[in-house]
């Protein structure tokens, strides 16, 4: 329809009419910055089996910008038959008109005739100069002029409606429509709405430049209406063919018009319409009518200078001010008659044409042929191009037979905490492997047969090969279990964990940040530890994205293709060989998906990936991107991962013990498995809701309601209305699974869906289950935020993924061979103070130096990539400095994270930075999300920085943060700052992975630091102290942060011994790996899983399936029942005994009774409990102590049974107490899940 290379040099005012056979496609496209999508358009015009375009114009454009002439012209056409004639209807049109000039004598403040007004319209994109805006206002302009002079009363409308972004109709013209008295000023003279940048609009900026202000002498009057006019606008309240029709002329001066809707409507319209000899639709009328400017008038650009076609133009608009009554009607005659001719009866047997090309084509390309063993021959037709083309291939080394084994371990990401391991791959080709970023699958790719042959001659490396290849053997062969022997959890019946991301490896990029590396963090201590654990996820094709950034710091997102074959990933196979699919159903159609596997030691881990075959080319796209903007996208992916991994795992067979979903992406897997209950099991819904409960486990993440996953119920009911059906259910019930808060509009929640259908939540750190159960207490109503059933179980990091090597071999050395055995926190961790302060400051010194290096290698690319001088590149790399304290702030730029916290005062840290003989260096990282304009906008300002000559030196900005550079951040940095908004990060695992490595933290008190922090093993910003004014937080918590670098810090990391050691630094470093590295690790994390929730859930959900879920069933038909019948219990009276007044001294009790009248319910489902809870001044409730009140064995009335409870005073204080009432069933896992609560 146009090419992008032509659009963008019209508008840039390059004549590429006149000279388009001397211009370089590949260089204008450079120079506009169009050279992706101009390479997009040319591959996709010579790879077409059919090319066409709308028009002779663009025909000629393609044929020289995209190298290809078009095979057929396909012109626009519109439906003719359902626009109306208007020369027929004309009392509609009066009545458009009437609206119209209502309207614009309303907006100008005077009162138009409209015997003696015409009303003009452009409309179309908003492109000034390619859609002739500018030529139209100068036209205008020689109008005004012309019948100012003349004293003529004719008076001239133009409505110039083009989209632009806009804050709704300006104050000024709401209270002019209302009929006030309103002096105007500046653009809303002409403008019906407040632009966001009115200051750079060039409709404005031209009729400023040329004095159209609507003054009271002006002859033409401009009214710029920038909205869509859908019948909504507020102001005409009429659809756009509507106000068009109610026009006397259509103009459409454009430069660049490939056909021209908008000039082929205002004629269907019966408007006479003004177009160009350089616009498709123009030159087609000009082609097929000898009209002589009848109904469309063709103004002639080829040739002509810009002051010549202003004067056309110019010219006829005054001609048609003189045409007379019966002229116009001729006019508008012609007008339609033109329009009749381009309907689609006359334009579709193009498109017939087009298809039969296509077709013969595509017939002749796929042309197979089957060949021997050696493969397919393939026969490809097509164009020929005067470039060279190129297809590739791979030509791999078979690995010698004593080194065999190499491809195994490359296949198993055991590897990735394995040192002997790395150095195995490292030592195979040392240059290679950092070239191929650690990836050994891609290394065993491109070695050379020459240096495999050498390497296993080698007995260095042979005596390497043999240690790894038993260590890894012995692993996998080793049957013992890490559990107790009677434990539900096996290897047939293991944990199912699912995930939308993994972060395992910087080779199997498929994560994005911190959830996805706690992800992978899992399933590794899984492994060592011997836990059974399979792992669900989703393969993506192109992943997170790849960031790069331009020479003034935009963030621009790359999605290259992975490619599977190079990763550490393999098609799983079933018995026969042929690769495992499932599917799920979706609107319509089935989405498959293919499973591939990537082994983690002992733990499998199952991927899911649509890019294949059977799907269509959008159905490819599901596993496309990682957290992609798009609603429907995501839903799909969410079904595929929840539905379709359950059914993935029914096909392998695998029975899980248990269901973890990690974050709410996977709740539906919980909708899949009630369906499997009912289908195979032959249970009711309700019965099968019991079973999944039982088994399953939610994990939740986010501190933030708003940032959980959501989808409007539209989007719901389009995907879920025939699975509904399924499950045998009503639409309300389905809804009450998701719903978070009643009313109309609210969206289902995938948090509350996964909250309602499992036994067991837990948020991930202590302070986090406080905000969670705050965020959520709306799902459990009758209880307050103290008692909402969200645990906490503190989330940490793979110490032996993120330890650097040197690092453990400081620990094997001083605490044992056997430091990372599962018994992490029983090793002994003092021994850490046995480390001689020389040693481990030398360890950390070599791990920075390490670091600084690898820094010097990025930072020099990124910058070469952007242009940077050579000059700069090298006083960039050079000003790293092993001696400087050296701060990171490597994170997601999201805005709660704050990372522009330390730049609040840009004086003030300008002179720590520059502190006489103690240098300070920052580093910063991270990647802002593609649609998160204000984190974009934050990495560009913080990219300024690094360039301020202030802070040249000082400051470093590293592009795409990824695992691998986190890796050499956290082992070489000093000071790891974080700074986000207290109680909006639930965890944050990165300062987990400094601690191991000796470096010390810098943070907020929030998430993992507020239980970590004890004063000397790190430092806290600010205090605990939460603020509702964002500008007072950022002040006082960047006061805090200067002030402890300052005084704190600072002195401490350069005041230096006689050895030159910081004895008070490394004396803070001791203190946090020793209070820090066995507490904040996964396996501490998995095992507190295991004790705490795996192995309870599996027990409950096996106890429930006994005798074909008798239990379940039970627990199922009296949930159902019992909200009727409690209904009839009431707390008939409560006495109190032992208070003086509302005092009570400590050490003392007091005594309640309470008569409760059972009703229908019996003595055995009833629950009468006493709550006593400290209150602080603002009524907040904590530590809350709940005391089951016992039935009275004597005293009891008729019908009413008392039961009795004591409380004791052990410390003083403000306290809150209450009675209340709930049903209770021995199944029963939490007293909240039903709601019901009865309070005295």
């Amino acid at each position: 329809h146009a090419t992008m290379l032509g659009r963008s040099l019209a508008g840039s005012g390059t004549d590429i009419y006149t000279n388009i056979e001397h211009i370089s496609p590949q260089e204008m496209a450079q120079k506009v910055n169009v050279t992706a999508k101009h390479s997009m358009e040319t591959v996709s015009a010579r790879e077409a089996d059919c090319f066409s375009t709308v028009s002779d114009i663009t025909a000629n454009e393609a044929t020289h910008f995209l190298q290809r002439k078009p095979d057929v012209i396909l012109p626009n056409g519109i439906n003719i038959g359902n626009i109306a004639d208007c020369n027929k209807e004309k009392e509609t049109v009066c009545e458009r008109r009437r609206v119209l000039f209502e309207f614009a004598s309303k907006f100008l403040q005077e009162e138009l005739d409209p015997e003696n007004t015409k009303i003009f319209m452009i409309s179309g994109r908003y492109e000034f100069r390619n859609k002739g805006i500018d030529l139209f206002l100068e036209s205008l302009k020689k109008a005004n002029d012309r019948l100012k002079e003349s004293k003529n009363q004719t008076k001239i409308v133009a409505l110039l409606c083009v989209v632009n972004g806009n804050m709704g109709i300006s104050n000024d013209v709401q209270q002019i429509l209302k009929g006030a008295d309103v002096e105007r000023s500046g653009i809303s003279r002409i403008c019906t709405h407040q632009l966001h940048d009115s200051q750079h609009d060039p409709i404005w900026n031209a009729c400023s430049a040329l004095g159209l202000f609507n003054a009271p002498d002006d002859a033409v009057k401009i009214i710029f209406m920038p909205v869509y006019l859908d019948g909504y606008d507020g102001l005409l309240n009429l659809p756009y063919y509507d106000v068009l029709s109610g026009c006397d002329l259509g103009v459409f001066p454009s430069y660049y018009e490939p056909w021209g809707y908008t000039p082929l409507e205002s004629t269907s319209l019966c408007v006479p319409t003004v177009t160009t000899d350089l616009a498709g639709f123009g030159i087609w009328v000009a082609k097929h009518f000898d009209n002589h400017n009848k109904g469309v008038i063709i103004l002639d650009y080829r040739e002509h200078s810009r002051e010549e076609i202003v004067d056309y133009l110019s010219s006829h608009i005054a001609n048609f001010l003189e045409w007379s009554e019966e002229e116009i009607e001729s006019q508008r005659k012609q007008a339609r008659l033109i329009a009749e001719k381009t309907d689609w009866k006359e334009f579709y047997p193009f498109y017939l044409q087009a298809y039969k090309k296509a077709a013969k084509t595509a017939f002749e390309r796929m042309h197979i042929l089957e060949t021997d063993a050696y493969g397919r021959e393939i026969y490809y037709t097509g164009t020929d191009s005067a470039r060279p083309r190129f297809k590739s291939f791979s030509v791999i080394a078979a690995l010698p037979e004593n080194i065999k084994y190499l491809r195994k371990i490359a296949y198993n990401l055991w590897w990735t905490w394995n040192p002997e391991a790395q150095e195995l791959f490292a030592r195979l080709d040392p240059q290679l492997w950092i070239d191929v970023s650690r990836n050994p699958i891609e290394l065993l790719e491109r070695v050379s047969s020459e240096r495999l042959q050498k390497m296993a001659g080698n007995e260095s490396y042979l005596r390497i090969y043999k240690q790894v290849v038993r260590l890894l053997e012995d692993r996998l062969k080793d049957k013992k279990s890490g559990l107790q022997h009677d434990s539900p959890i096996t290897k047939e019946t293991p944990v199912a964990y699912f995930s939308t991301e993994y972060g395992l490896h910087e080779s199997l990029p498929i994560y994005s940040g911190g959830l996805g590396v706690l992800s992978g963090d899992h399933l590794k201590s899984a492994s060592s530890l011997k836990i059974p654990i399979v792992g669900v996820g989703l393969l993506y094709k192109n992943g997170y994205f790849r960031q790069t950034l331009d020479k003034e710091g935009n963030q621009i997102a790359l999605y290259p293709d992975n490619d599977f074959s190079r990763m550490p990933v393999q098609i799983y196979d079933d018995k026969s060989g042929e690769p495992i699919k499932i599917h799920v159903d979706l609107p319509g159609r089935k989405l498959y998906a293919q499973v591939w596997k990537a082994d983690i030691g002992k733990v499998t881990l199952y991927l899911l990936d649509t890019c294949i075959p059977e799907n269509s080319m959008q159905d490819m796209q599901v596993t496309s991107r990682l957290y992609g903007a798009d609603q429907r996208l995501r839903i799909e992916q969410e079904i595929m991962l929840g539905i379709g991994g359950v059914r993935l795992l029914d096909i392998l067979g695998i029975k899980p013990a248990l269901y973890h979903l990690n974050e709410g992406h996977s709740a539906f897997s919980l909708l899949e498995r009630i369906r499997q209950f009912m289908n195979k099991d032959g249970l009711s819904f309700y019965e099968a809701r019991e079973a999944v409960r039982a088994g399953s486990v939610f994990t939740t993440h986010s501190p933030v309601a708003a940032a959980n996953e959501r989808f409007d119920e539209s989007l719901i009911k389009n995907y879920f209305s025939e699975y509904i059906k399924d499950l045998g259910i009503s639409w309300e019930t389905f809804w009450e699974l998701g719903r978070e808060e009643p009313g109309a509009g609210k969206p289902f929640s995938m948090t509350v869906l996964a909250l309602k259908l499992c036994s067991t939540s837990n948020a991930v750190s202590k302070l986090h289950g406080r905000v969670a159960r705050k965020i959520w207490e709306n799902v459990w109503t009758g209880f307050g935020e103290h008692e909402i059933p969200i645990t906490d179980i503190t989330n940490g990091v793979h110490i032996q993924s993120w330890a650097a090597p040197e690092m453990k071999e400081l620990y094997e050395k001083f605490l044992g061979i056997d430091w990372y055995s599962k018994e992490f926190d029983r090793i002994g961790w003092d021994k850490v103070d046995k480390i001689p302060d020389k040693l481990l400051w030398q360890t950390h010194v070599d791990l920075k130096t390490k670091m600084i290096d690898f820094l010097k290698r990025l930072i020099a690319c990124d910058c070469e990539k952007q242009g940077i001088t050579p000059k700069l590149i090298q006083r960039k790399t050079a000003s790293l400095d092993s001696n400087a304290l050296i701060i990171v702030f490597a994170r997601r730029f999201a805005a709660y994270k704050r990372a522009g916290l330390i730049f609040e005062d840009p004086d003030r840290l300008l002179q720590i930075l520059e502190t006489k003989d103690q240098p300070v260096q920052i580093i910063i990282a991270g990647k802002a999300h593609p649609n998160d304009e204000a984190g974009k906008e934050l990495i560009k300002n913080i990219y300024r920085y690094t360039f301020d000559e202030r802070f040249m030196d000082r400051i470093f900005f590293i592009e795409n943060y990824d695992l691998m550079i986190a890796q050499h951040l956290v082992r070489g940095v000093d000071l790891w700052l974080n700074n986000p908004v207290r109680l909006r990060e639930a965890c944050g695992t990165s300062g987990m992975k400094v601690v191991a490595n000796g470096g010390l933290n810098f943070s907020i008190l929030d998430g993992w630091w507020d239980e970590a922090y004890q004063g000397d093993n790190g430092w806290a910003i600010g205090d605990r102290k939460e603020y509702t004014n964002p500008d007072t937080r950022n002040l006082v918590d960047s006061q805090s942060l200067y002030e402890i670098l300052e005084n704190s810090v600072l002195p401490t990391f350069f005041k230096l011994n006689s050895e030159g050691i910081p004895e008070q630094w490394v004396y803070m470093m001791k203190q946090s790996i020793k209070s820090l590295v066995p507490k904040f690790n996964t396996h501490r994390m998995l095992r507190e899983y295991y004790e705490r929730i795996y192995l309870p859930t599996a027990k409950r959900a096996s106890n429930l399936q006994l005798n074909n879920y008798e239990r379940a069933k039970a627990l199922s038909d009296w949930k159902l029942k019992i909200a009727s019948r409690f209904s009839t219990d009431h707390i008939q009276w409560y006495k109190v005994k032992g208070f003086r007044g509302d005092r009570l001294e400590l050490g003392e009790k007091f005594e309640i009774q309470v008569g409760v009248e059972l009703g229908k319910l019996s003595e055995d489902e009833l629950r009468v409990e006493l709550v006593v809870a400290e209150s602080d001044e603002n009524d907040h409730i904590m530590d809350t102590v709940i005391i089951p009140m016992k039935k009275n064995t004597t005293n009891n009335i008729e019908d009413i049974t008392i039961y009795s409870g004591t409380f004791e005073a052990t410390k003083s204080g403000r306290f809150v107490y209450g009675i209340r009432v709930m049903p209770s069933h021995p199944d029963l896992l939490l007293y909240q899940e039903l709601g019901l609560v009865h309070w005295a």
